[in-house]
């Protein structure tokens, strides 16, 4: 009975049991939920936080200061006593005004809301590292800031310290000629300036800034602008024009005009070698975005061996990077480099050769390369016409540059590294490949009738033609009367690959490291794969392309036995590389007709004569036309050397020679080479 009321019993309860059971496990879900959402709002609260920390350091990097205030808690701002405006201006004039660039974040440490970040940052005087910014966020308006203090522009600034940046220009290295005389120096320059508070008031003011403009030759615009900078004072030195120390500043002087002096870089042989040593300028962005170690304060060469050996020539900027107090104390330097003066470059360039070799091509469009064949140094590189490169050191105008760079006589182009078919100097190279090949010699002789030769029917109109009516010709003759019918016959029997293997082994197609831009030698655009072009490239025509310093490299094969010696232009720095192009005998051979070509009286060369067998020299010319039986332009060529102790060797060209030549313009140039 017992037992029975009590399973009774137990039945009723169970449902009892079981009620408590999902009520104890709802108490536990919701404890569980609320466990969980508190994590899930803690990591939420988290990502807010770093996100407002990201924020401000993407800013600082990219240097979006406008978008800095977004990430700073006002309260802080006006804490420090700054609007967002000056804020803002603040961080431009640190970090713009003083070309910071390459700012780079971390984040080292951030807990809570406690952080620490670490910047890195290239200055104009070289690269800050693991820069420590330590900090705290705080909630404002609902979101997280940074709690913003003096310390975020510079860790160790406080409230009313400024930054400053002092520099030290370095002294530009010098290029010096091979016995040490500048090529690239400074002087002293005379600058002329207006002191405003020394042009009187009103209309005298006006008076003397009219006088000022006339004496002058700019606008009394111009002069307004330059008197209405934001830096100019009352008694501020204003400069209007730096000019040529030889110049006399009588002209200029008037009332209001002071005279100052100025040191800037100086080109002592002027057009001489204007495309040779070119000049500097101020530096530009681009320069500075593509070459970090530039502060912005250099002069950087902006041509010519200036621009390629900049790096040597203009050393390193010194100076430092500060903090200041409201009383202009120094606190501290952020960074502090010495300057270093740049190097000095010592060229092979002799002065006196250089300005000879100019003088002799009298302003006519042309170049002349003079050389050391046995050892390659180069002695002279002129082009001509030329401009003065020191015009643009004391600044040039856009209305003189403009007249410059739209003169058809182009004296901004280094013709001496431009490429020109060579003409009849190139056949000293085609007798010796064929005296190797076995099918030229000096007495193989040849009977040509008339001016004018073709091969056969096949070749058309077109026709080899000839100056002089020789009927029987050798090389010697051949060379000294620069027959062209000659050589492409003998090119035509030694074949194309043979001649073609012959060519390759001069420098076609190398590059010539002498710090001078230029394209490399061409023997054709796509080998030579017709007899026209053959016979034609036999006598410096075709399609072959090589300028005057690689036309005195390969001819170098003649002074020095047959091989070519490579060209250089640092002092010092021996250039060893030698190949050879042609046997000691076809060289030897080739020299000797060279030197008749100056001795006998019929040769082309014949005007460098002195009766001593000294000159050995070689004439050409390259005609420029578009059809046959039409008269082109003609480049007129000289290729001499010295026959006895191989001490230098000229390659001279004048485009459009009329009225003129190469051997004529050059001929007391090169007499005197060898006194």
């Amino acid at each position: 009975m017992s037992d029975n009321n009590q399973k009774r019993t137990n039945k009723k309860q169970a449902p009892k049991n079981k009620k408590g059971i999902i009520l104890g496990s709802s108490v536990a879900g919701l404890l569980l939920v609320g466990v969980g959402g508190y994590f899930a709002y803690q990591k939420y609260d988290e990502n807010l936080r770093k996100d407002a920390l990201i924020s401000f350091m993407d800013s600082f990097e990219a240097k979006k200061f406008k978008e800095m205030p977004k990430t700073l808690s006002h309260a802080s701002l006006k804490e420090q006593g700054l609007t967002e405006k000056e804020l803002i201006e603040k961080y431009e004039a640190v970090f713009n005004g003083l070309n910071i660039s390459d700012i780079k974040g971390n984040v080292a440490s951030f807990k809570n809301d406690q952080f620490e970040l670490t910047f890195q940052m290239q200055t104009p005087l070289g690269k800050l590292k693991n820069e420590t910014y330590s900090g705290k966020l705080v909630k404002e308006g609902g979101k997280y800031k940074v709690d913003w203090n003096y310390s975020f522009i510079f860790p160790e600034m406080k409230k009313g310290d400024k930054v400053f940046m002092s520099t030290e220009t370095p002294k530009r290295g010098e290029i010096l000629d091979i016995n040490k005389q500048p090529l690239a120096t400074s002087h002293d320059y005379p600058q002329l300036g207006i002191i405003p508070n020394k042009l009187g008031e009103k209309k005298e003011k006006e008076k003397n800034i009219e006088t000022i403009s006339k004496n002058f030759d700019k606008s009394v615009d111009e002069i307004n602008q330059l008197l209405e900078q934001p830096w100019v004072k009352e008694d501020s030195f204003v400069p209007i024009k730096t000019i040529p120390f030889e110049e006399s500043t009588d002209k200029y002087q008037s009332t209001g005009i002071t005279l100052a002096s100025v040191n800037n870089r100086y080109y002592p042989l002027k057009e001489a070698a204007a495309q040779l040593i070119g000049y500097t300028g101020k530096v530009t962005a681009e320069e500075i975005e593509k070459d970090k170690a530039l502060s912005g304060f250099e002069e950087t060469g902006k041509t010519g061996l200036e621009a390629q050996f900049d790096k040597e020539l203009r050393g390193k900027t010194g100076g430092k990077i500060e903090i200041v107090n409201k009383d202009g104390e120094s606190q501290l330097a952020v960074i502090e480099e010495k300057k270093q003066d740049g190097k000095d470059v010592q060229l092979t360039i002799d002065s006196q050769i250089q300005r000879d070799a100019f003088t002799a091509l009298n302003n006519l469009p042309g170049s002349t390369v003079v050389t050391a064949p046995n050892t390659g140094q180069l002695k002279a590189a002129v082009s001509s016409p030329s401009y003065d490169p020191n015009q643009f050191i004391l600044g040039v105008s856009q209305k003189e540059y403009d007249q410059l760079a739209k003169d058809k006589a182009n004296p901004f182009l280094a013709r001496f590294s431009a490429g020109y078919a060579p003409g009849s100097t190139f056949k000293a190279i085609t007798a010796a490949i064929g005296i190797d090949e076995k099918v030229t010699t000096p007495d193989k002789t040849r009977e040509i009738s008339g001016l004018k030769w073709q091969k056969d029917s096949s070749w058309g109109g077109y026709q080899v033609t000839r100056v002089s009516d020789v009927p029987s010709v050798n090389m010697n003759t051949a060379l000294v009367y620069s027959d062209n019918i000659y050589f492409a016959q003998e090119a035509l029997e030694m074949g194309s690959k043979k001649y073609l293997d012959g060519l390759k082994k001069f420098p076609f197609g190398e590059k010539m490291n002498i710090h001078i831009p230029m394209t490399p030698a061409q023997i054709s655009n796509d080998e030579i794969k017709s007899d026209i072009l053959l016979s034609d490239t036999a006598y410096g025509q075709g399609q072959l392309l090589v300028n005057p310093i690689q036309q005195a490299v390969m001819y170098s094969a003649f002074a020095n036995e047959g091989e070519v010696v490579f060209p250089q232009i640092i002092k010092g720095k021996e250039n060893t590389k030698k190949e050879r192009a042609v046997s000691k005998e076809a060289a030897n051979a080739v020299k000797k007709a060279l030197i008749e070509t100056v001795e006998n009286e019929n040769g082309t060369a014949h005007p460098l004569s002195n009766g001593d067998n000294q000159i050995a020299a070689k004439t050409g010319t390259a005609e420029i036309k578009e059809k046959q039986d039409t008269k082109g332009q003609e480049n007129s060529f000289i290729l001499a050397f010295d026959a006895n102790e191989s001490n230098y060797l000229v390659v001279s060209l004048i485009e459009d020679a009329k009225g003129t030549s190469a051997v004529e313009q050059n001929k007391e140039f090169i007499k005197q080479l060898k006194r």
